[in-house]
This record gives structure tokens, C-alpha cells and sequence, in this order.
């Protein structure tokens, strides 16, 4: 059986985020770096890079025990119809209903995952998270244990993900079915034609952080045709003061759902009262799971930003 290695570099985000924020995830490729913001694969090179069920029948063999370690992968694993062969999940995956059935094996943070535990299920394929899980690959290399790094930090490297790990189980026309479905609620949404709607992300509060350039969730606003205001930021998820914030006059404020942050609250702290999304009462909660996971879901994240904010 060939080794399923994969390796994607990874903007490592403060574990407070990503707890809040949602879950991330990714993917990658033996003995090579890949970047998930690389150029999306055409339809052609994806084709012949493809293995069918049958070629892959007669080479190899597609796992049957696989452990999920993020909710993202998990919805995944669900959207390509791998789920009859999910061991196991990370805590926090939720979706669909369905993945709440299965066996649980800790939190996809990597810091209550036991080793011990997840050799028990006796897997064959582990979907991991780069950054959260990279000291689980020594003992899975160890015991000849396929596995798969994942990184969420574009809307396109998610696509090629999913196509990849659709390879890999066996869901390859599924895979391509899902990507089409993604790509058909992006065109939906406007290709990312700019509205010329501002907006502001709040990532957390205390501190102020939100969501920079090489974050994933600025690709999904720039495809929903809003512009992040900290969009000249590099670093993914920055910390940023309130001033600032302020200044900038963003005329959309999104809050994540998980924070437990009132719209109320938003408009009640001192200074906010003269910006623009809070004198004209675009202040929305959203469902930060949809928005940040950077899994199948990605078009209907898109999709529905582009709603809320193109009034």
C-alpha cells in the first residue's frame, strides 16, 4: 500500500481563535511542500492525476478506518460520502447530524488526543490538522499509519483538498461533484464582483482580533464581493486596536455566533456609535461554524456574506 503523506504549510492561528472561530483544516503531498494558496489544478491535470476505483482496486487499497481530527474534515469526509468508513472524530464535529453518531476521540486542539486511543481503533488513514497535530506523524509513520495534513487558508487549496482526499478514499466523482457545487454558489454569490461594502470580522474582543490577508476567512468575504478592512494586514488573524478599528468605518460588522457577543453589546461600546455599520444597523451575528470551517460548505459561506452585506 503506498504511503498517503501529504504536507501543506500551515498559518498557525492562536488556539483560542480557531476554537472560537470554528475549526480549520487542510491537506498535502509526500516528499514535496505544497502552499493552499497554490494555483487551482485544471480540470485536465486533475483527470490524469486521478485514480479510479478500479486502477486503485488493483494497486492499492482504500482505507476503511479512518480518523477525523478536525470538524472540517469530518464534513469532508461526510460530502464525499467516505462517512461509512469514519472510525472516529475529533470533538466539535457537528456536521451533519449524522457525524454527531460517531465514536468521539478528543479535542481536534491535539492536547486531549490520546495516542493510546487512537491506536485502539486500530485506524488506517488519519486526517490531521498542520500545526494542532504534527506530533501525532512520528508515531504514525511509526506503525505504517497513512495520514493527511491539512491547512485551511484558501477557498481554492480547500477545493484541491477535497479532491484529493476524494482520490484517496475512493469519492474522486464525488469529490469533483462537491467542488462543482462550491464553485456554482461562488458564481451565485458574484465571482467576488466588489459591492464596494466594507466590513469588519470580528475574529474576538478581548483583544480586538480579526482577520488579515492570508486568512481564509478574507478570501471567503473577497468572493462574496466585500472588502476586509484589515485586508492590508499580512498576518492571518492580527491583533488590532480599537482606534484603528474605529477609524477604518467599516459599513458591515460580522460577529461570530460562538463568541457570545450581543448585537446590543456592539452597540453600546463607547465610540462605535459614529460607525457607519452601527448608525445604519448592519450589525449581524453569523454562524461562524459555516463561515470559518474551511471545508464543504465554503460556497454557502460565501453565498450567504454576499447576502447579508450587498443590501
Amino acid at each position: 500500500m503506498k504511503n498517503w503523506k501529504f504536507t501543506y504549510g500551515f498559518a498557525e492561528i492562536l488556539l483560542g481563535i480557531v476554537l472560537f472561530s470554528g475549526a480549520l483544516c487542510g491537506c498535502a503531498k509526500k516528499g514535496t511542500e505544497k502552499k493552499s494558496n497554490a494555483k487551482a489544478l485544471n480540470e485536465k491535470e486533475l483527470d490524469e492525476k486521478a485514480l479510479n476505483a478500479k486502477e486503485l482496486n488493483a494497486k492499492d487499497d482504500f482505507p476503511l478506518k479512518i480518523i477525523s481530527l478536525s470538524p472540517a474534515a469530518t464534513e469532508v469526509l461526510f460530502a464525499i460520502g467516505a462517512d461509512a468508513q469514519i472510525a472516529a472524530v475529533s470533538d466539535f464535529s457537528d456536521y451533519p447530524e449524522e457525524a454527531k453518531n460517531k465514536p468521539v476521540i478528543g479535542g481536534f486542539d491535539g492536547k486531549t488526543i490520546s495516542i493510546e486511543v487512537l491506536l485502539s481503533f486500530k485506524p488506517d488513514f488519519v486526517y490531521l490538522t498542520g500545526g494542532m497535530h504534527d506530533f501525532l506523524i512520528p508515531t504514525l509513520e511509526k506503525y505504517g499509519i497513512k495520514y493527511f495534513v491539512s491547512s485551511g487558508e484558501s477557498v481554492e487549496g480547500v477545493k484541491n483538498e477535497i479532491l484529493e482526499v476524494g482520490k484517496i478514499t475512493g469519492h474522486f466523482a464525488e469529490a469533483k461533484n462537491v467542488v462543482a457545487e462550491i464553485d456554482e454558489k461562488i458564481s451565485q454569490a458574484g465571482n467576488g464582483k466588489f459591492s464596494g461594502k466594507s466590513v469588519y470580522y470580528e475574529v474576538w474582543n478581548a483583544p480586538y482580533m480579526s482577520c488579515g490577508t492570508e486568512s481564509f476567512i478574507n478570501d471567503v468575504l473577497v468572493l462574496a464581493g466585500v472588502k476586509n478592512i484589515f485586508s492590508d494586514i499580512a498576518e492571518a488573524y492580527p491583533i488590532i486596536s480599537e482606534e484603528t478599528l474605529i477609524a477604518r468605518n467599516p459599513d458591515v460588522i460580522l460577529l461570530p455566533q460562538s463568541s457570545g457577543v450581543s448585537i446590543e453589546q456592539v452597540k453600546m461600546r463607547k465610540g462605535w456609535e459614529n460607525i457607519s455599520a452601527v448608525k445604519n444597523g448592519c450589525v449581524y451575528l453569523v454562524d461562524d461554524n459555516l463561515i470559518t470551517r474551511p471545508g464543504p460548505r465554503i460556497g454557502d459561506s460565501v453565498l450567504a456574506i454576499s447576502k447579508l452585506c450587498n443590501f
